[in-house]
């Protein structure tokens, strides 16, 4: 057992109760709260975890009052969730089971679906709901259609084969993601046409009565995913009439700052745990956002949060705060 020499030290402070006394006194300092001078929030890590590292079962409080448990998460935590990166450098990882529903047997009334065949997320689903009755509510008129939803990869593998064949080479590549490199393949992603009550059908273009839809898209979660601006950053060509689900904080930011999902990815890299938090006024409602890399990931001990991978190298928690 190592012993202290009490006589070279003078008065004799056992290691631990010394550490306790730094960190009050830091922390009384404020050595430990990074505020934002703007919104006069408190958006860093307030509570030093205990010694011995980042080990699962560590506790820690957010500035912002969040007790968080320090857990590790299996791989396919990367993979799974709303805010997944998907294109045709960044390929979707199939999981062996996918929770979907038909939209057909899910629907309201403010908007058609090709047929029952078309699938999305249940979360996706609701907020597909609320943003289409509300584009009714409005003044909107009953043409909307849901043309496409979850694609298995097989199904994209055909949809890229027929393009080839019918528009070229370079228009498939443009247009078409390749099987794999499909945000269909998540669940999460909406292909809008127009459908007349006499029959007749329409190209998408947002615009008119419909550039409601892609204003105020971000309100309900949803963002236009590719636009004519990120087509090097996206690698797909503009496409007014397709619509990713990424949950309401989040589209919130990518439309405030005009980000697309690529450079959102990259953006959320700069709000990890110990460090400044992503900070959310939206809707009414208050969010607290950080990113964990790897499979560890500090989550609240309780309270309303989301967690999902970015399919890349890491986990953002979204928690609700007010």
């Amino acid at each position: 057992m190592k012993r202290y020499d009490r006589r070279r030290r003078g008065v004799f402070i056992p290691p631990l109760l010394l550490f306790l006394l730094v960190l009050t006194a830091a922390a009384a300092a404020g050595g430990f709260l990074l505020r934002d001078g703007a919104a006069g929030k408190s958006d860093m890590l307030s509570a030093i975890p205990a010694p011995g590292g980042d080990r699962p079962g560590q506790q820690a409080v957010t500035a912002s009052g969040i007790p968080c448990t320090l857990t590790r998460l299996g791989e396919e935590a990367v993979y799974t969730g709303d805010l997944l990166l998907v294109n045709n450098q960044i390929l979707y990882h199939f999981p062996e089971e996918q929770e979907l529903v038909s939209i057909y047997d899910g629907k309201t009334g403010s908007y058609y679906v090709r047929d029952t065949e078309v699938y999305l997320a249940p979360a996706a689903l609701e907020a597909l709901n609320q943003m289409l009755d509300d584009f009714r509510a409005q003044g909107g008129s009953k043409t909307v259609n849901v043309v496409a939803g979850y694609r298995t990869e097989a199904f994209q593998q055909h949809l890229f084969d027929q393009s080839v064949e019918r528009n070229g080479q370079a228009h498939a590549e443009e247009f078409v993601a390749r099987p794999g490199g499909s945000e269909h393949h998540t669940g999460l992603v909406v292909d809008f046409s127009i459908f007349y009550e006499d029959g007749t059908s329409a190209e998408y273009q947002g615009m008119g009565e419909y550039a409601w839809i892609n204003t105020h898209c971000q309100d309900y979660g949803w963002v236009v995913r590719y636009e004519k601006d990120k087509q090097s950053l996206t690698g797909i060509g503009d496409e007014p009439w397709h619509f990713r689900y990424v949950g309401i904080p989040h589209a919130a930011v990518m439309a405030e700052k005009g980000l697309c999902l690529e450079e959102y990815t990259d953006y959320l890299k700069e709000f990890p745990f110990d460090g400044q938090h992503l900070a959310v006024d939206c809707g009414g409602e208050q969010y607290e956002i950080w990113y964990c890399a790897g499979t560890a990931a500090y989550l609240p001990d309780s309270g309303e949060y989301t967690v999902s991978g970015n399919n890349v190298d890491g986990i953002v928690v979204t928690c609700k705060v007010g």
